[in-house]
């Protein structure tokens, strides 16, 4: 993810490379056998978003693998990946079974951790410079269940 987030300086244009309608199909591959093996069950799916619309693929993985180690780390029972279509941007949800009561604004500052996990507390303040980066935006949606929403404007696919 640091490498995609960059360092200041002039922005890269990233290009809308995957069709929305691969990326859960994507994420339940990479990450299914994680949550298998902890005794917890990740569904991915795509609720109604165009087939034709496409997103920076690469991007879009970094960000949703960032939510996705922290509903897995913190989060308990089933974690959702839903793909919904706003018609001018793509909202992507990653809900867990979990309540968070922090200042959503307090989650995505950098150092911040919840306890000894061991974790750093970049992943969030970097996913969401991410999201940002791609003109997008990331945000905490929902406490109780916790839910982070990403979302990514659309771009059509060409041809």
């Amino acid at each position: 993810m640091l490498r995609l987030a960059g360092s200041p300086g002039p922005s890269r244009a990233v290009v809308p490379d995957r069709s929305v309608v691969h990326v859960p199909a994507g994420t339940d591959a990479r990450w299914h056998g994680l949550f298998a093996r902890d005794g917890r069950r990740l569904d991915c799916g795509v609720q109604d978003a165009p087939a034709d619309a496409l997103v920076p693929g690469g991007p879009v993985d970094e960000i949703l693998g960032v939510l996705l180690d922290i509903a897995r780390t913190h989060g308990p029972g089933s974690v959702r990946v839903t793909v919904r279509d706003l018609d001018d941007a793509l909202a992507f949800d990653v809900a867990d079974e979990g309540t968070v009561t922090a200042e959503p604004e307090g989650l995505f500052a950098r150092g911040r951790t919840s306890g000894s996990n061991g974790g750093t507390g970049i992943g969030l303040a970097l996913a969401r410079d991410l999201a940002v980066s791609l003109g997008g935006r990331l945000f905490l949606a929902g406490g109780d269940p916790m839910t982070f929403t990403l979302l990514v404007p659309v771009a059509p696919a060409i041809g």
